[in-house]
């Protein structure tokens, strides 16, 4: 799918909403994260919307629609700016992933197993994942587990004649899993 008329759209519909040193930041966003790839950018901005909408994937004709329906949500509450702020730090991950450049060899691992079986649908809990252990919310332990986990299911899915829907409410229930199980087992210590 082209995704360049709706990242066109996202940009001129941010433009009005947005002060000019804000919209300078996502602009600055898409020519240097993604080298003015337009295309680029509109795919990244439909796995952000999938984490918005719990999962629920943008229709390749609604991005743009989908995008301005999430912003609003944010606007209303007076949150657009961390909204931004989210786009611009996600953004990092999402090329980060496409083009599989990490230091740390268990993401790594975890992003090629994904590209190379084409189970790109992981993107959104991974970018999601990769933000909450660069902020402190998951340990070093849960971040490796859960990646490791979705390595797991990546190659399950791949060799398996039926593959297994991809649920980011499954996903982030099992997570909170692995964190309350290495807390219960903190405790017993």
């Amino acid at each position: 799918m082209d995704y360049i008329l709706q990242a066109e759209q996202i940009c001129k519909y941010l433009e009005f909403n947005l002060e000019p040193q804000d919209i300078r930041g996502i602009k600055n966003t898409i020519k240097k994260i993604f080298c003015n790839d337009l295309n680029l950018f509109g795919c990244f901005i439909k796995d952000i919307l999938a984490l918005e909408n719990e999962g629920r994937i943008s229709s390749d004709d609604y991005v743009y629609n989908d995008f301005v329906l999430c912003f609003e949500k944010y606007k209303n509450n007076n949150k657009e700016l961390s909204f931004i702020e989210k786009i611009i730090r996600y953004s990092k991950y999402y090329i980060s992933l496409i083009f599989e450049q990490s230091d740390d060899r268990v993401l790594l691992s975890t992003i090629t197993s994904i590209n190379s079986c084409y189970f790109i649908e992981y993107y959104p809990f991974v970018m999601e994942l990769i933000d909450s252990f660069t902020f402190g919310k998951i340990d070093r332990i849960s971040y490796a587990l859960m990646l490791q986990l979705i390595t797991d299911e990546v190659f399950k899915n791949f060799e398996s004649d039926k593959a297994h829907e991809i649920s980011l409410i499954r996903l982030r229930k099992q997570l909170e899993v692995i964190i309350h199980n290495k807390n219960t087992e903190r405790l017993a210590i």
